[in-house]
């Protein structure tokens, strides 16, 4: 599972923008098209959350990030078999294999070490999902706002439309929109709050960009470290994410 560090909220608070790519703002022929998930994820509510939500967890943030390091080096070092330092792929692949020793080995790692770094992640990830939430619910109304500002007739889902100008998307009109309405959000849920599935589903669209992010950076490292898929976690999942209701 992927742990969520100080440096996967902050600095990648904004890695949700790469959704939208350089439509311009418009809409046409009163036909536009908006990216309700981009919206929510690119508004600056939600990145001041994430900076927030980095310094209120600190502590549990920086234990969960180095339980994780630990355990990460705890499985290079099973899958490390010829002790030269390195994961090479037949390793990996060994480790992958059905049944394998070596595979016996990592997930019995996994399964020691995974419950406490998700219960300390686990915080900062309610603290996300309720400041996803609060940002979700002023969606609509900035959508509304936009179409009678522009006049707009119909607005699609960019998925269901074949082809259309890029000049038909709304969606930063409606991030504009929702900045303005909502420039903050709490981070502090109540006691007995549970995050709504759509907010899971927004929740682990976000921590998949931050994961896919940070794989890239692995990847543009140093000359010789070990593969970015020897002993990382998996794409977040929903053993990391909030229950829904």
């Amino acid at each position: 599972m992927k742990t969520i560090t100080k440096t996967s909220l902050a600095a990648l608070a904004g890695a949700s923008v790469a959704l939208l790519g350089t439509a311009a703002a418009a809409q046409t022929g009163g036909i536009a098209t908006a990216q309700p998930d981009a919206a929510i994820l690119s508004a600056k509510a939600f990145a001041t959350a994430n900076q927030t939500i980095s310094t209120q967890f600190k502590t549990q943030l920086d234990q969960a990030n180095t339980q994780q390091t630990a355990l990460r080096n705890q499985i290079r070092t099973i899958l490390d078999t010829n002790k030269d330092g390195q994961v090479s792929q037949a390793e990996l692949q060994a480790g992958q294999a059905q049944g394998s020793a070596l595979g016996n080995q990592v997930r019995a790692a996994e399964t020691k070490a995974q419950p406490a770094i998700d219960a300390l992640n686990a915080p900062a990830l309610k603290a996300q999902a309720y400041a996803l939430e609060q940002i979700a619910q002023k969606y609509d109304p900035a959508l509304q706002a936009v179409v009678a500002a522009k006049k707009i007739n119909l607005v699609l889902a960019p998925n269901a439309v074949q082809y259309a100008p890029a000049a038909t998307d709304v969606t930063r009109d409606v991030i504009a929109e929702i900045d303005r309405s909502t420039p903050t959000v709490t981070t502090t849920a109540p006691a007995n709050w549970q995050p709504s599935q759509d907010t899971v589903q927004l929740l682990q669209q976000y921590r998949q960009l931050v994961y896919v992010n940070e794989m890239r950076r692995q990847q543009a490292g140093p000359a010789g470290a070990a593969p970015a898929a020897a002993g990382t976690p998996a794409p977040a999942g929903s053993r990391n994410a909030p229950t829904g209701r």
